[in-house]
């Protein structure tokens, strides 16, 4: 006879309740803290909320929608940790289908923002300006912007496979951004997988920049070394003397 001894083990935890439609930026989190999390400080996100209120609020009155803060939040978490959904839903308090369409929703909104923020200076006013600002801040004259390019990881696509392979192994786009003396982005192309190596050229503003060049009174992008150099975009010398 073998005597069964039973553990007492005692009443699980109970699972800490969340409350859905409750405003995330009302949590004890210091500027700091919202940052490490979020990649944006609290003025940021509520700038943000106010900017897609509109887009991202639901059309229901039901206690269990989700506020816009709550939506923001959400998406941004996602971005700024590149984690999996699930465990987004898991730390926000929702499930996978969940987070899934509200990042949709969320990357939709923002990127019909876009022309509000991304403006390339054509205007003489515009160039001017930005002239002016990088003069005032490094004695350079006739700068328009500064252009450099990064890598953005991506699942691996159906179609030309090995392109999008960087050096380090991974897939990437090609992602070029310029910005203007206050650090402010005027541009961004992302059309190109990563062994593109012309693609400043072949982009719109490359493009817009090679038909209108007659003088360096224009204005000229200033690149790094893995830039070609041309009179309306200026890279350093790879040997100076």
């Amino acid at each position: 006879m073998v005597d069964v001894v039973q553990w007492n083990l005692g009443p699980l935890p109970r699972k800490e309740r969340v409350f859905r439609g409750q405003d995330p930026l009302q949590m004890n989190f210091s500027d700091e803290q919202l940052r490490q999390r979020f990649s944006f400080g609290r003025e940021s996100i509520e700038f943000i909320s106010d900017l897609l209120r509109d887009d991202l609020q639901s059309a229901t009155a039901r206690c269990t929608a989700l506020s816009v803060e709550e939506q923001v939040m959400m998406s941004l978490r996602f971005f700024a940790s590149g984690s999996h959904l699930h465990v987004i839903g898991d730390t926000m308090g929702h499930d996978k289908a969940t987070v899934s369409r509200v990042l949709t929703k969320f990357t939709d909104a923002l990127i019909a923002k876009r022309d509000q923020f991304i403006k390339w200076p054509c205007t003489p006013d515009k160039l001017s300006e930005a002239k002016n600002g990088f003069f005032e801040k490094a004695g350079f004259p006739n700068v328009i912007g500064c252009v450099d390019g990064t890598h953005v990881r991506i699942q691996a696509p159906a179609d030309d496979e090995p392109s999008f392979v960087n050096r380090k192994g991974f897939h990437s786009v090609n992602v070029q951004g310029i910005c203007d003396h206050n650090c402010l982005i005027t541009n961004v192309s992302a059309n190109w997988p990563w062994s593109c190596h012309d693609a400043h050229e072949t982009s719109a503003v490359g493009i817009h920049l090679q038909k209108q060049y007659t003088s360096i009174e224009q204005g000229a992008v200033l690149g790094d070394s893995d830039c070609p150099c041309r009179p309306f975009l200026l890279t350093p010398f790879r040997q100076p003397i």
